[in-house]
């Protein structure tokens, strides 16, 4: 296993040179990091980019009849049956991204000594795709597609990206993937508590105990991952010390 952190060359700090870090100081009051031609300042881009912005895709129509009829139930009800589909899609993106990272951590711990148990780590994968097939059932039951992309699956799959580069870094360690790790379990806990709260508006009652069980394990994920990455730190700062 890589050794914990460890001090050595690292040129990034501006302490190391303060005449240098002085000169590049000046050099950006003299020259601004944009070009003198450019018609507009930076916010003024970003603002003029969001307001002619398209939405971030769409939720698809339902194709089937059974969709359309449970849309507009629940649309009779009062709920907005393109919020919980959305919010489908992304548990779906998620869950999927969460097998990955998994998979990338047993990779990385098969690879180097084996200071975490691989097996509960399977079960942890294990549980990332049961989740899986159980939001798909769901949206299935409801006559949607779980094989379309929605906006917040975009987006989760985007977000999801950074976790992914950290696990499959052959330079990063045990302790940083498992706090990648961390990262994505305490955002899977908090997504299942408010996609219980939308089952359970728009009626879907053998879904929202199933989801409540997801939340659960996911809890259970969370608490296991945040005590290994506790001990792996301590231990290694008592090597350092040591």
């Amino acid at each position: 296993m890589k050794e914990a952190a460890e001090f050595g060359l690292n040129k990034t700090p501006t302490q190391l040179n303060p005449a240098m870090t002085q000169s590049m100081l000046e050099g950006c009051k003299e020259f601004p990091p944009h070009a003198e031609d450019t018609a507009m300042d930076a916010f003024t881009m970003r603002k003029l980019y969001i307001e002619n912005s398209e939405q971030l895709g769409a939720v698809p129509l339902p194709s089937t009849f059974k969709g359309a009829v449970s849309t507009g139930v629940q649309a009779i009800k009062g709920n907005s049956p393109s919020v919980l589909i959305d919010k489908l899609g992304e548990r779906l993106a998620f869950e999927r991204s969460g097998v990955r990272l998994y998979d990338a951590l047993i990779t990385k711990c098969k690879s180097a000594e084996p200071v975490l148990d691989v097996s509960v780590l399977e079960q942890f994968r294990d549980n990332e795709a049961e989740h899986f097939a159980l939001v798909r059932d769901c949206i299935v039951s409801m006559g949607g597609d779980p094989t379309a992309q929605t906006p917040c699956a975009d987006a989760s799959g985007v977000a999801a990206m950074g976790l992914m580069q950290v696990l499959n870094d052959p330079r990063s360690t045990i302790p940083q993937c498992v706090g990648a790790i961390l990262m994505a379990e305490l955002a899977d806990v908090s997504a299942w508590e408010l996609l219980i709260e939308l089952v359970n508006e728009a009626g879907l009652s053998e879904y929202v105990a199933r989801f409540e069980e997801a939340k659960d394990l996911e809890e259970r994920h969370m608490q296991t991952i945040k005590d290994w990455l506790q001990s792996l730190t301590l231990s290694n700062e008592a090597r350092a010390v040591g």
